[in-house]
């Protein structure tokens, strides 16, 4: 039983810490992104709305995102059983990141008035201890850090890259008009 758990724990770290780095990514940038979204009048009104609710439906109105979503993602099984790979993949991602979005945006709606109600209240604060808890231990260990180092890495030289082409575009512009200046100059 060793030997499995010796086979299967650095696949797992590595899919762990991709994973941690994507949410984080995610939970972060998409929270923005919602909270400019919310600055629409409808959406304004659906949030005041919720804000009025009682704890109870409340908490209807937070889990309501994640059962609208379901079905989504048991349709991108359906599409990867079926010879779609892609596609389910794709529908799985965009999912995942609306998911993540409106989860994001709705727990920022929510917590308040969640955190009245005292099973829920004792049941988040341990969720996020036992979070915590579980990212410590997987961030403590040596490969977890060095692929988290990797990840940072990669991020970093493509936000370079995404520059140099940015600066690329800019000098193609001035290629561009001295070949215009140059063609006028010649005729």
């Amino acid at each position: 039983m060793h030997w499995l758990k010796r086979l299967l724990t650095p696949p797992l770290i590595v899919l762990a810490a991709i994973l941690m780095w994507v949410e984080e990514w995610l939970w972060e940038h998409l929270k923005v992104v919602t909270a400019w979204i919310a600055k629409f009048p409808l959406l304004r009104w659906y949030e005041a709305g919720i804000q009025r609710l009682p704890p109870y439906p409340t908490m209807l109105m937070f889990l309501l995102p994640g059962t609208i979503l379901l079905p989504v993602k048991v349709f991108a099984v359906w599409l990867v059983a079926h010879g779609r790979p892609l596609l389910g993949i794709g529908v799985i991602v965009a999912a995942k990141v609306v998911g993540t979005a409106v989860a994001a945006r709705s727990y920022v709606i929510c917590k308040p008035k969640l955190m009245t109600i005292r099973w829920f209240a004792r049941l988040h604060d341990w969720l996020i201890a036992a979070r915590d808890y579980l990212y410590a231990r997987v961030a403590a260990m040596p490969l977890y850090q060095a692929v988290r180092a990797r990840l940072t890495a990669w991020r970093i030289a493509m936000r370079e890259l995404l520059t140099r082409f940015r600066a690329r575009g800019r000098l193609s512009l001035r290629w561009r008009a001295i070949r215009r200046w140059l063609g006028k100059r010649q005729t």
